[in-house]
């Protein structure tokens, strides 16, 4: 992460891409030498939480209409990459009998319908193959796992901030040294995954980004470059706040339940740590209970794709989980 103070880079906020191509134009102009943009790393998501053609069309829609924002004040744009996730291998699906064997490869086929059409991934490929055709500029798919990784505000699918916050509301309450059984079941803690840290998903986009010859129109898998399970790293993950990881019991408490069970005592942790308002109401614990709890099966990716394009850093998966709690205790997430 670059330091605040760095020249390097600039934020600007405020964009609003469901508003419209002209409004993202103005707000897209106000940028000092926006013109001499090349490349765009697109990572936005809307709608969560909505049901499945009203999340298509939204974001279909904001891609569409970055894109043809950017066209028209970047001139010079050579490359566009487009960050989806597991979703492309129709992992929501599982259940319903569809093909799935992983680890899973970019080179497998969508997904049958009538699924297909619930996976707004493949709508926003096909809007870039189509607004890409016949021009300089570029592009690629990214596909991370769960995304490891620290934000300033609150994310929907943050699911190392929620880990964070309970273990680091556990330790408080319980003290140091205790047991946290894993807050999901036996298969889930079993089951074969590939996270993928923050730093290794923005490296490889713009790894991707600048070897277009090999990239272009790809999708490409990114994850921390092993397969793991939560049986390998919940224990180390534990041992960061000082606590003892243990498998899970028979009479579990899930993550969700137990930082909700001590709601009324979430005012008084903030304020005696000094840590910041509202990071404990705006977490997503549902999603951490999804991830933790309602995936007993296996979704391991195969990084050959990436491998073979040049791309090969790794870190250990316990180590994304480190870099990120150190990032949210510099930011007064958790103590």
């Amino acid at each position: 992460m670059l330091p605040n103070q760095s020249d390097k880079w600039e934020l600007y906020s405020g964009m609003d891409l469901e508003r419209g191509v002209d409004v993202a134009v103005e707000k897209l102009s106000s940028i000092k030498d926006v013109d001499q943009v090349t490349h765009v790393y697109f990572t936005s998501y809307t709608a969560h939480g909505s049901d499945y053609q009203t999340l298509k069309h939204a974001n279909v829609t904001i891609l569409e209409n970055a894109v043809r924002a950017v066209e028209k004040v970047c001139p010079k744009l050579l490359f566009w990459t487009l960050q989806t996730g597991g979703k492309a291998y129709g992992i929501e699906f599982v259940d319903k009998g569809i093909e799935y064997n992983p680890p899973l490869k970019e080179s497998m086929p969508r997904i049958p319908e009538p699924y297909a059409s619930n996976i707004f991934y493949y709508p926003q490929y096909d809007t870039l193959a189509s607004l890409s055709e016949g021009k300089r500029w570029k592009f690629c798919e990214i596909r991370p796992d769960a995304i490891i990784g620290f934000v300033p505000q609150n994310n929907a699918m943050n699911l190392a901030q929620a880990i964070g916050l309970f273990l680091a509301l556990y330790v408080s309450f319980e003290g140091k040294g205790v047991e946290v059984p894993f807050p999901g079941d036996e298969a889930a803690y079993k089951a074969l995954h590939t996270d993928t840290s923050q730093d290794i998903l923005a490296r490889f986009h713009i790894y991707a980004s600048l070897n277009p010859n090999s990239s272009s129109r790809r999708a490409f898998n990114v994850a921390d470059g092993e397969v793991t399970t939560w049986e390998k790293v919940w224990p180390a993950i534990c041992d960061y706040f000082g606590l003892k990881g243990t498998r899970p019991t028979a009479s579990r408490i899930t993550g969700a339940q137990y930082v909700l069970e001590h709601k009324d005592k979430w005012s008084n942790w903030v304020s005696e740590h000094g840590l910041k308002e509202g990071a404990l109401e705006g977490t997503s614990w549902d999603f951490m209970s999804g991830i933790m709890g309602s995936v007993t099966f296996n979704r391991q990716y195969d990084l050959s794709a990436s491998r073979e394009v040049g791309f090969t850093e790794t870190v250990s998966t316990v180590m994304g989980y480190a870099l990120t709690f150190d990032r949210m205790r510099a930011a007064k997430i958790i103590p």
